[in-house]
């Protein structure tokens, strides 16, 4: 509620601070505050002002903690009757032996006041100062909680009012009309920042001798003002780190009985890491309601708010200060390590990983290096800035594509971050890009050897970045593939990361179920034939294909590839890109590979018919082939193979197996919760609720931005063909067919490995890659099951407990014997199952 503004007083207190009036007017000019924001922080310093003037039991009835009577009483108390003596002594207005004579003589409800101005000792003038003193001294306060009339806190915040001068920044800032960096902003600019020592003479932490006396030692010595006072012993470390506080409209927290629990500490370690923390001198304290509040301890740090706010713009950063003593005994609490005495000398690395952006370093065999580059001569530098930053800013989200896209609306910037396209989200960049995003995509032209004349034509290219990882003390080398297409309103660029370290991933650590990794790791161990993997861009077909690459390498086989384009470099691997421009194709290439004495050869992609010819014949002459291929599942590459032209046979005798899979989002381990998906989820793949199974969410945190989602994982299924489906296959048995053949020799699906990863994803997510055929199929192997179910369950009265009725003759139509293999053996196996049953019985 607003108090009410005396207009009378509210001039008053004008005159009385023209400074405040002035700051409060320049906030007003920047646009930080509106007048009526200034009146009613004026209107505030004017009550407080009042209530500093009021005695301590005054300002107790004003918070309407205390009435007039409870007030009255405790001044009557005999302990305060008594102490208007001892004052009288203190003040030396009296002799202690008048004192002892006074009480000698007093009789019982008499006041000792009255007594003292009787005897002549005291006026009524001198008695009614010593009550003004009484009233206002600590001990009413004591009698007050001892009369169970207030409690300790009442008295703490009434003594804070009495005692604390908030200035008209302060006042906004707890407002929140105006938040601190801003006002320190404005205070800066127009030279209005406090001193540190006029803010510590303000508080009433000293006076103006000793002010003088500093300010002559420190101009005399050198040494900082802090380090005066406290070699002086004026102040504590904690008083000064109050008054830096309230010199920079911040809070200051002594946290004396402030700890992290264990989950307080995964999620503020995951948002900033101990060598951030280290290096910057910067704790994150606590992350509430998307507020991180972060400590620090020198001013100097406080312009590192504006950078945890770029990097974090979905978060509002609060900012505190704290001793350096609490500083580092929550600091080693926090990342259990003790804080260093003086932080590392290399660059501070980034809060959210241990990667620095080093520089863009253009690789010049990346290209062909006879051909001339394009001229950039109108180089933009703050269009180099801002390709830097988004490059940055993907690496550390761990993106896998950048956007820049055009239309109608305006530029936008897009990450594509765990398979799903986000908007960032800084301001700074959004006011930018509508002038700049002409000069940006032409930055990123020049770094791609593209023609940035050329804005018709869709481009292709690529550049490299140097970049340095703390984590293993190395420079590393990112690729980047760049595409431009021209749309209506202008060029979009997509802007795909290659990062090497991401290759560098065991078959095993991939999260392969093991009734996949096993076959799949005993597949890999054949000397020759051709492992398909299947999926869609972006499905991890890649690390996929380089895992197994890991898995069969040693020094003693000769591994070949032939990739379009080489995503991840590997030692001791012969790695070739293809060049369609220059006739270097992959049947081509393949053809080669053949002359070349290889023990394992990868092909990118089987996409035309010549490649998938020359692949076979690759795998029937004692080659083990590892390639990709675009189909919904694993069975259906079959078809797709038989499309390009290759023999049912020889697909039986070279295929060794196909791996289809998906990446989903993982659930962020922060924020993970039980829940119960509703009924339009779990509809999808069951009609009736499938209480056997246990389903998490992630309900949003700030170490996932809120989305619940933290990370992929793999969901897939592993085709083999073994002899029974070899046979199949060379008859030209159909998919169905083969799909059936495949489920009753124990393969499961996609769908049923990601049902088996419930506490790892949503099923949502399931249900978002899953093919729609596949959700159909797999209702429809459930519906049959439940119908056969529900039909002997009633032809044999459930349980066969009535085994000697006479069950009445029914005729059973099939329609499609071939197809109904499955109905009749699951009616065969209930059948004898009961008949078992009844025989026991």
């Amino acid at each position: 509620m607003n108090p009410k503004i005396d207009k009378k007083k509210l001039t008053l207190v004008h005159e009385a601070a023209p400074d405040m009036l002035r700051i409060g007017d320049l906030l007003v000019k920047e646009g930080f505050a509106t007048k009526t924001d200034i009146e009613r922080a004026l209107a505030i310093q004017q009550a407080e002002a009042e209530i500093r003037n009021l005695p301590l039991g005054k300002i107790l009835v004003k918070m309407n903690v205390l009435s007039e009577d409870d007030l009255t009483t405790a001044l009557n108390h005999p302990n305060l009757r008594k102490h208007i003596g001892s004052l009288a002594v203190e003040k030396g207005l009296i002799t202690k032996e008048d004192l002892e004579f006074v009480l000698k003589n007093k009789k019982p409800g008499q006041l000792i006041g009255e007594l003292l101005v009787e005897y002549g000792l005291l006026t009524r003038d001198d008695i009614g100062n010593l009550l003004r003193e009484q009233i206002n001294s600590p001990k009413l306060g004591e009698v007050l909680i001892d009369l169970k009339l207030i409690t300790e806190h009442d008295l703490q915040e009434a003594l804070r009012r009495q005692r604390t001068f908030r200035s008209l920044g302060e006042i906004l800032v707890d407002l929140n009309i105006v938040n601190p960096f801003d006002l320190n902003y404005v205070l800066e600019k127009h030279n209005k920042m406090s001193g540190l020592l006029e803010v510590m003479q303000r508080m009433g932490y000293l006076n103006e001798e000793q002010v003088q006396e500093i300010q002559r030692e420190q101009i005399a010595t050198g040494d900082p003002v802090t380090k005066i006072l406290l070699k002086k012993k004026y102040l504590t470390a904690e008083q000064i780190q109050m008054a830096q506080a309230k010199r920079y409209n911040l809070t200051f927290l002594p946290l004396n009985e402030f700890t992290y629990n264990k989950s307080e500490k995964n999620q503020l370690t995951t948002l900033i890491n101990q060598k951030y923390a280290e290096k910057n001198l910067v704790l994150p304290l606590s992350l509430i309601d998307k507020k991180l509040t972060i400590a620090i301890f020198k001013p100097e740090q406080l312009h590192l708010v504006g950078e945890l706010k770029n990097l974090f713009p979905h978060l509002s950063i609060a900012c505190a200060f704290i001793t350096e003593e609490k500083f580092e005994e929550l600091f080693e609490v926090l990342y259990s390590k003790r804080l260093s005495a003086e932080p590392p000398d290399e660059q501070a690395p980034a809060p959210v990983q241990d990667v620095d952006f080093m520089e863009i370093d253009l690789d010049e065999n990346l290209e062909d290096s006879n051909e001339k580059g394009p001229t950039y001569s109108a180089q933009d530098i703050e269009a180099e800035e801002i390709v830097n930053f988004l490059i940055k800013y993907g690496i550390l989200n761990n993106a896998s594509d950048i956007h820049i896209e055009q239309d109608r609306q305006g530029p936008k910037i897009r990450y594509r971050i765990d398979g799903i396209l986000q908007d960032i989200n800084v301001e700074w960049l959004k006011r930018k890009l509508p002038e700049k995003v002409g000069a940006i995509v032409s930055r990123i032209k020049v770094m791609s050897n593209l023609d940035i004349a050329e804005k018709r034509i869709p481009q292709d290219g690529v550049f490299r970045i140097n970049y340095y990882d703390k984590a293993k003390n190395q420079k590393f080398d990112l690729d980047f593939r760049v595409a431009t297409c021209r749309a209506i309103v202008g060029e979009n660029v997509v802007i795909r990361i290659l990062d090497s370290r991401k290759a560098n991933v065991g078959l095993e650590n991939l999260n392969h179920s093991p009734h996949v990794l096993q076959p799949l790791q005993r597949l890999l161990k054949s000397s020759a034939g051709m492992i398909l993997v299947s999926g869609p861009t972006g499905s991890g077909k890649s690390s996929t294909l380089y895992g197994a690459l890991m898995y069969v390498y040693n020094p003693g086989v000769k591994i070949i590839t032939a990739e379009d384009p080489i995503e991840y470099s590997f030692p001791g691997i012969m790695q070739t890109q293809i060049q369609p421009k220059i006739g270097i194709t992959f049947p081509r290439l393949l053809r080669s590979f053949l002359r070349c004495d290889p023990d394992v050869i990868l092909v990118g992609e089987i996409r035309d018919e010549e490649t998938a010819e020359i692949a076979f014949d690759a795998a029937q002459t004692g080659h083990l082939l590892l390639s990709t291929i675009h189909t919904n599942d694993s069975v259906s590459a079959v078809s797709r193979l038989a499309d390009l032209g290759i023999d049912h046979a020889q697909i039986a005798s070279c295929l060794l197996g196909i791996l289809a899979q998906r990446l989903v989002r993982k659930i962020c381990p922060f924020c993970k919760e039980e829940y119960v998906p509703g009924e339009d989820e779990w509809r999808v793949l069951f009609d009736v609720y499938p209480s056997h199974l246990s389903f998490y969410k992630g309900k949003g945190c700030a170490a996932c931005n809120f989305s619940g989602y933290k990370g992929r994982t793999l969901i897939s299924e592993l085709f083999v063909v073994d002899k029974e489906i070899g046979a199949a296959l060379s008859r030209g048995t159909s998919v169905d067919t083969l799909k059936k053949i495949a489920v009753e020799a124990g393969m499961k699906s996609m769908l049923e490995d990601g049902l088996m990863k419930l506490n790892e994803t949503t099923l949502a997510e399931i249900i978002r890659v899953i093919p729609h055929e596949m959700i159909k199929a797999f209702r429809s192997r459930k519906q049959v099951q439940e119908d056969v179910n529900s039909l002997i369950d009633t032809l044999f009265d459930g349980t066969g407990a009535k085994a000697h009725t006479a069950l009445a003759p029914e005729q059973f139509v099939l329609s499609d014997p071939a197809q109904q293999e499955q109905v009749i053996d699951a009616m065969l196996s209930k059948y004898t199952a009961i008949s078992k049953s009844l025989k026991s019985s």
